[in-house]
């Protein structure tokens, strides 16, 4: 808290302080002056929320992932968590581990790396070997992280506040916190996680493209995950003639979710998707699931379907049924939508396979971001779809550095009745 308290006040009085100054500034030097100061408040937030780990680390990993939300400066700054944490003292982890099992540490294992194998937001992963001989990873929860999440996410929504970080009404993001808090709850119970691993084993037991690890029940608890051990390659380091396939089961992976099952894996940080030597896509990490009511992927086929054909009206009633619209405001006029439409369908307009290593829509959406930002007062921030943004952006630049081609309009068709039109 002290620490999350410092930052805030530290970040208030540099915008309080800029603020002053730009008074005497050319609109150039208010520019400058501005991009530094975002440059420094995001290398700021890295550091701390990266130090905390927690819930504001976590919440720092998602922020670095919504580009319409913070300033391109932050954004980028906040990438670095998206790599591994610093470890935490392994007699920390033992001490959980012993807890969350009930037992002693040499009676759970045969053996347990002290290194881990990877460190993250609110736990860290360690290899290890089962008495009968099967080689397993074990995720640890850090001691205290559930016990601080809503604290911590209080104290970071007042930095974002003080600091002016973040441009939209306070309820708004008073109900993407709402909406992170619970997922946050839910991936901080690894029974959760567990349930989640084996809904999602049913779902796709008959998708030979795809391999998830199966759980050790009796080595865990809601502190503890305990996993066979899957060895997978980064997909960035996958071999080439394997990444369109690898490319074209992530988006079938990702449709058939949606659309199918109501249910997304929502954490799409690169480190819990590999490729093993037979070629199958590996998925690692199941706390942080989404499930969605029914109504809500009726109305993403709606407004996908509608934007394909240039539906104007109907998009802008789909986007409101979403949220992404504020209540009782005037509809969008055609022109702002059809000038989206080339810029964000491009892949579904690609009719022989897109080329995700050539892609520039990233760049595209951000010249063109300064035209939503003027319409405040009839486009906001959807808090109920939150993490569906999250997972299309997250897996958007995975098939980025993935350099896939995939054909995502033969993908999505069956899905959204495109053959029909």
């Amino acid at each position: 808290m002290l620490k999350l308290a410092g930052m805030t006040a530290s970040l208030a009085g540099r915008y309080a302080g800029n603020k002053l100054a730009s008074a005497v500034r050319s609109e150039e030097q208010r520019k400058a002056a501005r991009a530094r100061l975002n440059q420094q408040a995001g290398d700021h937030l890295a550091d701390t929320l990266g130090e905390l780990k927690g819930a504001v680390m976590k919440l720092g990993q998602f922020a670095s992932q919504v580009s319409d939300l913070l300033p391109e400066d932050i954004a980028n700054a906040l990438t670095r968590l998206q790599q591994q944490a610093p470890p935490m003292d392994f007699e920390l982890i033992r001490e959980q581990l012993e807890s969350g099992l009930g037992a002693p540490l040499d009676e759970l294992f045969a053996a347990l790396d002290q290194q881990p194998h990877a460190a993250a937001s609110i736990g860290q992963v360690h290899r290890g070997r089962l008495h009968d001989g099967r080689e397993v990873v074990v995720k640890v929860q850090y001691p205290g992280i559930a016990a601080s999440c809503d604290a911590d996410l209080r104290q970071l929504k007042r930095a974002l506040r003080m600091g002016r970080l973040v441009q939209v009404d306070k309820n708004v993001l008073d109900a993407m916190f709402s909406e992170i808090r619970e997922r946050l709850h839910e991936e901080l119970d690894y029974c959760k996680e567990a349930d989640n691993l084996r809904e999602f084993q049913h779902y796709f037991a008959d998708e030979a493209r795809l391999r998830l690890p199966q759980l050790i029940a009796s080595h865990c608890s809601r502190e503890v995950l305990t996993m066979e051990y899957l060895p997978g390659t980064p997909l960035r380091e996958a071999p080439k003639d394997q990444r369109a396939t690898l490319g074209r089961t992530l988006v079938d992976v990702m449709c058939r979710s949606l659309f199918e099952h109501h249910a997304i894996h929502a954490d799409p940080n690169p480190g819990n998707f590999a490729v093993d030597a037979d070629g199958h896509l590996l998925i690692y990490d199941f706390g942080c699931v989404k499930h969605l009511p029914k109504e809500t992927v009726e109305t993403y086929r709606t407004l996908i379907t509608a934007a394909l054909a240039c539906d104007w009206a109907t998009v802008d009633s789909a986007l409101g049924a979403l949220g992404a619209r504020v209540p009782g405001s005037a509809p969008l006029p055609d022109d702002f939508y059809a000038g989206w439409r080339p810029i964000v369908l491009k892949p579904l307009l690609a009719e022989n396979g897109f080329d995700f290593a050539q892609s520039r829509i990233h760049k595209a959406v951000m010249a063109k971001s300064p035209e939503v930002l003027k319409l405040t007062r009839q486009l906001q921030p959807p808090s109920q779809t939150v993490f569906v943004d999250r997972m299309i952006n997250g897996h958007y630049w995975t098939l980025v550095n993935l350099g896939a081609v995939v054909d995502l309009r033969a993908a999505i068709a069956p899905w959204i009745g495109l053959q029909d039109q």
